[in-house]
């Protein structure tokens, strides 16, 4: 864990001049020998991704279009049956599409188009054990990787956001106490608090796999490794030093 912190100082005697209109605080509320501390603070540290998500296509082309969305159909039942019935992964449908292949040398006809139908399912998991070995078992059914990558829950990056803020208070609640202190003031109260912290966004990472498209094909389970997200909470605040 790191600890990035700045103080831009202004000390300012109750007399001074006012501050600008997008500080809150009026000096002319100060009572006489008060002092302004303004205050800055970053805690960040480096979390393990505990979450394995995967992405995955069944894709079918041919001139029926009827007949392909059928299969696509029953395919992406068929997936969504096998993931319901692995505890602890989460599953959902994607996008759905069916259109007329045109930029295929050789088989674009006008006439007699080609059509694709394909339709998406995506999984997540804090087992990645049970996602991979899925995965792996989806594979061998004719759907393909398009996306398979490690986050960071939601509920770690609250836990460990909720943790670096506190840290935070507590650093700039000392600073301002020790400046206050270095004064001759007897103590320091935080005013005008405002917390920014780094949004929970994944990086997600392209994986192109050919599919299997005999089902009876023996895949092998794929490998992932977790990464790690940095978690970020910056903390300013203006403290009042008071005798």
């Amino acid at each position: 864990m790191r600890m990035i912190y700045s103080l831009p100082v202004l000390w300012c005697l109750a007399a001074a001049v006012p501050l600008q209109a997008q500080n809150q605080l009026s000096l002319g509320e100060l009572q006489a020998g008060q002092l302004v501390l303004n205050l800055s603070a970053t805690e960040q540290q480096e979390v393990a991704q505990d979450t394995l998500n995967a992405t995955l296509d069944f894709v079918v082309q041919g001139r029926d279009q009827v007949a392909l969305q059928n299969l696509v159909n029953a395919a992406v039942k068929k997936a969504l049956d096998s993931a319901k019935a692995v505890d602890g992964v989460q599953v959902q449908t994607g996008y759905y599409q069916v259109y007329q292949v045109q930029n295929e040398p050789g088989i674009f006809s006008a006439d007699n188009p080609v059509w694709r139908a394909q339709q998406s399912l995506q999984l997540h998991s804090l087992d990645s054990a049970a996602l991979l070995a899925l995965v792996g078992d989806l594979q061998s059914t004719g759907l393909t990787v398009t996306n398979l990558y490690y986050t960071l829950s939601p509920a770690r990056y609250e836990q460990v956001s909720g943790e670096l803020t506190i840290q935070v208070l507590q650093t700039l609640q000392q600073r301002a106490t020790n400046a206050g202190g270095a004064l001759g003031k007897q103590s320091a109260a935080l005013v005008e608090v405002s917390l920014d912290g780094n949004a929970n966004v994944p990086v997600t990472r392209e994986v192109y796999a050919m599919s299997a498209r005999a089902m009876d094909m023996k895949m092998e389970t794929p490998s992932a490794e977790p990464g790690e997200t940095t978690v970020s909470v910056t903390v300013s605040a203006r403290a009042i030093l008071s005798p």
